[in-house]
């Protein structure tokens, strides 16, 4: 078997990517934007499970904190009138807003299907994916439903952690092998600077970044 034959595309830009690291599952690197992925995630089942016992461990303080956190990154950027909280979960997040008064939609494909099925009555000028992207097999199909939904000049707030602190180290698969963050069985997209910028090229995005675990996607409107 050649070794381009053990090579899978990219999600994010096809380029052909070359295994990186293995354990249980196999994790590719993207040569062009470092993007490290795997297609090997459970079955929809146990899938189901692991998130009802991640939402069961979850507390009311983390929610209150997050929320806290997020509406002052967007009042950066807008003073939002409707809010859609993408991959919602429990609905813990979204019951915090709706408790201080936000216009906020929950949107948890276990509970209400998905984007591309959903027919809101009106656009969102900010949506927020809280730990929702490394969960993505295709980042790209759900970024254009997304965009579907987004009022012109509105925000998309995605948190993950990044790949930065070790993706260009000559150790950076014994780093990945350490990394808690993939250990978790649903999680199969890692990103890093470099992905986000290819991305933003890819799509006229602009995207800012905040610690290495929040990033900030606004699509450039043409000019007039």
């Amino acid at each position: 078997m050649s070794a381009d034959s053990e090579n899978k595309p990219c999600p994010i830009c096809r380029s052909s990517s070359a295994i990186f690291f293995q354990d249980l599952r196999q994790f590719f690197k993207c040569p062009e934007c470092s993007l490290i992925f795997t297609f090997d995630g459970p079955d929809k089942n146990a899938e189901e499970t692991h998130y009802k016992n991640q939402w069961a461990t979850t507390d009311k303080n983390f929610w209150e904190k997050q929320v806290d956190v997020l509406l002052q990154l967007i009042g950066n950027y807008q003073t939002p009138t409707r809010i859609l909280d993408f991959g919602s979960g429990s609905g813990e997040m979204t019951n915090e807003f709706l408790r201080r008064g936000y216009d906020v939609t929950p949107l948890e494909p276990m509970t209400h299907g998905y984007l591309k099925d959903q027919n809101y009555s009106a656009l969102f000028d900010v949506v927020i994916a809280v730990e929702v992207i490394e969960h993505l097999l295709k980042p790209w199909d759900e970024l254009h439903e997304i965009e579907k939904v987004l009022a012109p000049g509105g925000i998309v707030i995605f948190s993950t952690l990044l790949t930065n602190a070790f993706i260009d180290r000559l150790d950076a698969s014994e780093q990945f092998k350490n990394w808690w963050y993939k250990d978790d069985p649903t999680h199969v997209s890692f990103f890093c600077n470099r992905v986000l910028a290819k991305m933003a090229d890819m799509n006229n995005y602009a995207i800012d970044i905040f610690d290495d675990k929040v990033f900030v996607l606004k699509k450039i409107q043409p000019a007039k």
